[in-house]
């Protein structure tokens, strides 16, 4: 099987492809569901003569959530958000020409197809899912980098998970004991029945756990644009600005942010100061603002005086297996596995989850999914484009990335598992069926205690600055099997607990 071939996927939900569908079939069509709106304001309207105390760029759910929580202490906050509002707003064309990105590594990773520029950033098409890393992740072990291991262990970051499904609205079953440890049950409890799963899997020696699922106020799961954003901007202290991309942060000769450069697609400038700047833009355009973020002092971007702002990218990929088995559950259940979990990372591979998927209509009525953990890789990176410019006129990104050893050997001990599976199940026709990553960008601006290594802080500051702060699953410094954005905003609560903490 070859698995490092450069079209291990090509195709998902891009920014341009959401356009086009609301285009095609109207936006209430796709995002019906939706109900309030958040109050923001265009850039032309938007009075940039305060001096804020915290500036956030991005309103996906980490940007959302530390906003939310900075207005209740109190804190003058500002939003910036580059796109606009998928179900109101009339989305310029011109916005895709700032989707200016290209694969250049030996993997053709989809970059644009795997983000979202809007208000509400890519919460605007989750799955929902919520899995935790586990207590195994954050301590030492094949895939941690030499040097930069995790600045904190689970039994610390517990609390902040907690925090984060009561502000997903996280439900599901009881876990089994191969998902991570957790002092409380999800927040709503749920109960499904997969006696049929169980009874074709459990025989196996297999343990099936239902994916703990975010629940949002107006159908499928928490959208940070309608779930979250609407109690930020209710807030008096509060402003949300949309169509405002940041395009370069103000280094001064300490590494501080004096302000931050703000443009839109109708050619209006503004300048917004504040006392502390968080760039929660996702892993590839945080990393991206760094880098065009240059001075005298930091000629190769802030944060970046030791080449490792965007490097050590990396992702989840999927494999899809497909075959047929004689008994099947009466209707279709799909159910997680966890149970290689930790043997695999004891064993100095990547981490391992399973998905089953029983469909008593399809001919190949068996599909088994596998997500693996990559080895985080130096030179898998985010790079400025020497040719690609954005709208204005700024470098884009080129992206290298690349399966290591580690890699291989992990994917190919997975397709072990999952034939294994078929063979006991005594399944027939059993073949790859496809590949696809998870769309997580992990790991481009990590955090560890060494500045030599890492980019952040454990309080998620960037070294180099006394008031930047990145909040993404760029700071990872392994990105696990588990889902990241419950761990994105476990990150924005305990950042939120530091900035308040008097």
């Amino acid at each position: 099987m070859q698995i490092t071939r450069r079209h291990f996927l090509m195709g998902a939900l891009s920014v341009a492809t959401a356009g086009a569908l609301a285009t095609r079939f109207g936006p209430q069509r796709i995002f019906s569901y939706v109900k309030p709106e958040p109050r923001r304001i265009p850039l032309e309207a938007f009075d940039a003569s305060p001096y804020y105390d915290v500036c956030i760029i991005g309103s996906g759910p980490a940007g959302a959530t530390l906003g939310q929580r900075l207005v209740d202490q109190g804190l003058r906050t500002v939003i910036l958000e580059s796109g606009f509002l998928l179900t109101k707003d009339k989305v310029d064309p011109r916005l895709q020409q700032m989707e200016t990105y290209r694969s250049v590594g030996p993997i053709n990773y989809p970059l644009t197809a795997t983000r979202v520029r809007a208000i509400g950033g890519t919460s605007n098409i989750w799955t929902g899912r919520c899995t935790r890393l586990h207590p195994i992740d954050f301590e030492p072990n094949a895939y941690t980098p030499a040097g930069a291991e995790w600045p904190m262990r689970y039994a610390e970051f517990e609390p902040y998970y907690a925090q984060a499904e009561q502000t997903l609205r996280v439900r599901g079953t009881e876990t089994s004991e191969f998902q991570a440890p957790r002092e409380n049950a999800l927040p709503i409890q749920i109960t499904v029945d997969d006696r049929d799963a169980r009874s074709l899997v459990e025989p196996l020696g297999l343990t099936v756990d239902q994916p703990p699922t975010s629940t949002g106020n107006w159908g499928g799961p928490i959208r940070a644009a309608v779930d979250l954003l609407p109690t930020f901007t209710d807030s008096p202290l509060a402003t949300l600005v949309s169509g405002a991309t940041a395009t370069r942060l103000h280094v001064e000769e300490d590494g501080s942010i004096s302000g931050i450069t703000v443009q839109n697609l109708r050619g209006a400038t503004k300048i917004v100061r504040a006392a502390t700047v968080v760039v929660a833009c996702g892993a590839v355009e945080s990393a991206r603002l760094l880098l065009l973020s240059t001075a005298p002092n930091h000629r190769q971007g802030i944060g970046n005086h030791h080449d490792l702002v965007g490097r050590f990218f990396n992702e989840h990929p999927h494999l899809h297996w497909a075959g047929t088995i004689a008994k099947r559950p009466s209707t279709r259940q799909l159910v997680r596995i966890h149970q290689f979990y930790d043997q695999f990372k004891q064993d100095g591979l990547g981490a391992l989850t399973l998905v089953l998927d029983w469909n008593d209509k399809a001919k190949d009525n068996l599909l088994i999914a596998t997500t693996t953990e990559m080895h985080p890789q130096f030179t898998n990176r985010v790079m400025l484009s020497s040719e690609l410019k954005d709208y204005f006129g700024n470098p884009g990104v080129d992206l290298w990335l690349d399966f290591d050893e580690k890699d291989r050997a992990t994917l190919a001990r997975a397709t072990e598992v999952v034939e294994n599976i078929y063979a006991d199940l005594g399944a027939t026709n059993m073949h790859l069926a496809g590949e696809s990553w998870g769309h997580h960008h992990i790991g481009a601006c990590r955090m560890g205690n060494d500045p030599q290594t890492s980019v952040l802080d454990a309080n998620l500051r960037v070294h180099e600055s006394p008031n930047l702060y990145v909040l993404s699953s760029a700071a990872f410094v392994t990105g696990g099997a588990g889902h990241p954005t419950v761990a994105i905003v476990a990150l924005a609560h305990r950042l939120a607990e530091h900035l308040t903490r008097g």
